[in-house]
């Protein structure tokens, strides 16, 4: 999959990656993709993931769980688990949830996710920190190759 547009670092204390993307459709429109379990499935799945299970509770304190299926290589019918709760609900601008994923060198280390959504005159400027992860190393380089191209999988979702 070619990533278009998407600028994304691992922040220089290891502890954060940062993705940030533009999408031609408005805060709202994003946000709902976000949370909505049937459209999360679609764009969460790529080649070689599944996503088997997306379920939210999209509200503070809420749950959600996501598990996605290697559909190809080595590892193929692998499960990985993601789940955690919601930390901030500030719709369409902001979601953030803690992290935890059974792949991780320590599972029960909690990191973060932030979604941030701003208006712009052409759609939506979308910037996801994952952070927590510099006692992570492995998992801070897999998601510094991971989260672009799931942003893009969303923005191409999304222009559909």
């Amino acid at each position: 999959m070619t990533t278009t547009n998407i600028k994304s670092a691992i922040t220089n204390n290891n502890d954060a990656v940062i993705t940030e993307i533009e999408i031609a459709a408005p805060p709202a429109r994003v946000f709902h993709a976000l949370i909505d379990s049937a459209q999360a499935q679609q764009w969460g799945s790529s080649e070689g993931f599944k996503t088997v299970l997306w379920e939210m509770d999209p509200r503070p304190g809420g749950k959600w769980h996501w598990i996605s299926r290697e559909v190809k290589g080595a590892d193929s019918n692998k499960d990985y688990d993601h789940h955690g709760e919601i930390l901030e609900f500030d719709p369409p601008r902001l979601l953030s949830y803690s992290w935890f994923a059974n792949w991780h060198e320590n599972p029960l280390h909690p990191t973060q996710v932030r979604w941030e959504l701003t208006p712009t005159k052409t759609g939506t400027h979308l910037k996801v920190t994952h952070s927590g992860l510099a006692q992570l190393p492995a998992a801070c380089q897999a998601y510094s190759q991971g989260w672009p191209g799931l942003l893009q999988a969303l923005k191409t979702f999304l222009a559909k």
